[in-house]
C-alpha cells in the first residue's frame, strides 16, 4: 500500500456539526452567509445536511423552508468541492414503511440534478445491510455513476472484536470492490489504544482504497484517535469549522492541520475563508442562543451510554419539550441498560433513536417496557436487521416480552407485505396514490417524504426567509434594518474626514 504525505479533509460542518451541536437548527440564510468562503477552504467534501428524508422532514416540518430551495443555494455557491451522501432512505424501512425501490433510483436522480456536484453514497453494517441491501444497491448505484464509499461502524461490545472487523471487512472488499471505506466512530467510543489495533486490523484488507476517518467527540479522544489514524496511514479526515467542531461533534479542521504538521504530514488548505466561516456561524450561534462547540472533558460515562454526537443534542431538546429535562440521567441508565437487553447493537441511526425514545418512555412512565414503541418490537422480529444487530444476542425475557406484545403479528404481517410492495411497486403507481401523476419530481419526492402535502403548504405559507448579516452587506441594508427600530432617531458613521448624518 502506497502512503501520500498529503493529508486532505471531507468537511461536515453544516450536517454532522449542526446535527450534533444545534439539533438540526441551521436555516437557508446561515448558510447563504458561508457556502462560498467554505467552498474556497480547500477540502475534497463537502456533506450537506439534505441527503436523507429525515433532514428533508426536519427542513419542511421545524424549519418551514424549503429543502430543494436550499440545494440550489447549494448549487450557485459551491464551485470547488465534491459532495458526499449518506444511506438515503434505507432508514426508513420500518414495518409502516417499506421503500420501493423504484424510489431509491427516483431519488438518487433527484439529488443528483439538484446539488451542485457528483455525489458519492455512505451506507453503514450495523443492520445487514451489505446482506439486505447491497445485492440490490450496488448495481443501481454503478448504473447511476454514484460512488460506494461503505461506513464500517465501531462498537463497543464482546462481539465487536478486531477479527470481526478484519473479517468483515476483507468480505466487504473482495465482494463489492467499493471506492472507499469509512472508518466511522459515531459515538465517539474509541480510545487511542484501541485505535493502534483496530485501524490496522481494516485496513489490512484495503489495499490502495482512500479510507476516511470519522470520529465524534463525547469522551475527548476524537483528536488522538486522528493522530494514531494518520500514524497507520489514513490521510482523509472528517472535520468541521468552529463553532461547530468539539463538543459532540467533530474535531476542529484547524487543530488536526496542526496535528498533521506536528507529525511531518502536508495539507493544502486556505485557512483564510475558513476564519471567516468561523466568525460568521459564531456571530449566527450567539444571535440564536446556539451553543459553542467546545472541547470535552474525558468523561468514561459514554462507553456506557453509547449515544451518538447527532443523538445527544436532538434528546435533550426532547426531554425539555416533554418537560423531563432533569430525568435526562435517568434517561441515559436506561439506554444503556436497553442497549445489553437488545444484545448490543450499534447505536447509529436507526437503533440509537428508538432505544432513547424508549428509554426516555421508560423513566416518564416509571415502568421498564411497560409501553413499547412499535420500533422495539420490530427489532425482535428482526426488521431491524438480524446477526449485524445482535437479535441472536437479545437478553431472552425482553425478547419474549416483545415478541408477544398483541402488536408483533400485525408488525410482522406488515412488514412482510410492505417487502413485497417494495420490490413490486413503480414509481408511476406511487405517484397515483399521491394524486401527484403530473407533479414534478421535486414535488412528488417532497410529498412522499412527508406523507402529504399538508405541511408542504404550512412551509409556504410561512413568509419570508430568515436573513442573517456578516457586516459585508451595502449601506442600504443597514438602513432598511434601522428603520425596522423606531427608537432610533439619529446615527452618524464618520471615516476619516467624511461623515454620514441618518435621521428618522
Amino acid at each position: 500500500m502506497s502512503v501520500s504525505n498529503l493529508v486532505q479533509f471531507h468537511d461536515t460542518t453544516l450536517r454532522d456539526g449542526v446535527q450534533s451541536l444545534w439539533a438540526m437548527g441551521l436555516r437557508h440564510g446561515a448558510m447563504e452567509t458561508v457556502l462560498e468562503e467554505l467552498d474556497q477552504g480547500g477540502m475534497i467534501n463537502v456533506e450537506p445536511g439534505l441527503v436523507h428524508p429525515v433532514h428533508i422532514k426536519n427542513c419542511v416540518f421545524n424549519l418551514k423552508e424549503d429543502p430543494w430551495a436550499i440545494c440550489r443555494l447549494w448549487k450557485r455557491k459551491v464551485k470547488n468541492m465534491r459532495g458526499v451522501a449518506g444511506a438515503i432512505g434505507l432508514a426508513l424501512n420500518s414495518a409502516e414503511m417499506a421503500v420501493p425501490k423504484a424510489f431509491h433510483r427516483l431519488y438518487i436522480q433527484t439529488l443528483k440534478k439538484n446539488l451542485p456536484y457528483d455525489i458519492s453514497f455512505q451506507i453503514v453494517n450495523t443492520r445487514d445491510e451489505t446482506a439486505r441491501d447491497f445485492p440490490w444497491l450496488v448495481p443501481m448505484l454503478r448504473e447511476e455513476g454514484i460512488e460506494l464509499y461503505p461506513a464500517i461502524t465501531y462498537g463497543v461490545s464482546p462481539r465487536h472484536t478486531d477479527e470481526y472487523y478484519a473479517n468483515f471487512t476483507k468480505d466487504l472488499v473482495e465482494k463489492w470492490k467499493p471506492d472507499g471505506i469509512v472508518l466511522k466512530d459515531v459515538m465517539g467510543l474509541l480510545t487511542p489504544d484501541r485505535a493502534r489495533t483496530w485501524i490496522p486490523a481494516i485496513m489490512q484488507h484495503t489495499g490502495d482504497l482512500p479510507i476516511v476517518m470519522h470520529s465524534h467527540g463525547m469522551s475527548g479522544n476524537h483528536e488522538k484517535n486522528f493522530v494514531e489514524a494518520m500514524k497507520a496511514g489514513v490521510r482523509i479526515f472528517s472535520t468541521c469549522v468552529p463553532p461547530l467542531a468539539y463538543g459532540s461533534s467533530h474535531p476542529s479542521i484547524f487543530q488536526t492541520i496542526h496535528n498533521a504538521h506536528v507529525l511531518g504530514l502536508e495539507t493544502n488548505i486556505n485557512e483564510e475563508p475558513l476564519r471567516v466561516v468561523e466568525q460568521r456561524l459564531t456571530s449566527i450561534a450567539k444571535q440564536e442562543g446556539f451553543p459553542i462547540g467546545a472541547p470535552q472533558p474525558y468523561d468514561h460515562a459514554v462507553y456506557k451510554y453509547q449515544i451518538p454526537g447527532g443523538v445527544i443534542s436532538n434528546t435533550v431538546a426532547q426531554l425539555k419539550a416533554l418537560g423531563i429535562e432533569d430525568k435526562l440521567h435517568e434517561v441515559l441508565e436506561d439506554t444503556a441498560q436497553i442497549i445489553v437487553d437488545l444484545g448490543h447493537p450499534i447505536m447509529i441511526t436507526p437503533h440509537s433513536q428508538f432505544i432513547v425514545s424508549q428509554a426516555a418512555i421508560n423513566v416518564a412512565t416509571g415502568k421498564r417496557y411497560d409501553e413499547l414503541l412499535d420500533y422495539m418490537i420490530e427489532f425482535a422480529l428482526g426488521i431491524w436487521g438480524d446477526e449485524e444487530s445482535g437479535v441472536p444476542y437479545m437478553d431472552q425475557d425482553v425478547k419474549d416480552k416483545l415478541l408477544s406484545h398483541p402488536n408483533a403479528k400485525v408488525l410482522a404481517e406488515r412488514w412482510q407485505k410492505r417487502q413485497e410492495l417494495a420490490a413490486t411497486t413503480t414509481v408511476e403507481e406511487m405517484r397515483a396514490a399521491y394524486g401527484m401523476t403530473d407533479a414534478s419530481d421535486d414535488d412528488f419526492i417532497l410529498a412522499w417524504i412527508m406523507g402529504g402535502t399538508e405541511q408542504i403548504e404550512a412551509m409556504r405559507k410561512a413568509g419570508p426567509l430568515k436573513r442573517y448579516y456578516t457586516g459585508q452587506e451595502p449601506l442600504v441594508v443597514l438602513l432598511n434594518e434601522l428603520k425596522k427600530h423606531k427608537d432610533i432617531s439619529r446615527l452618524q458613521l464618520r471615516k476619516g474626514n467624511s461623515y454620514f448624518d441618518f435621521r428618522q
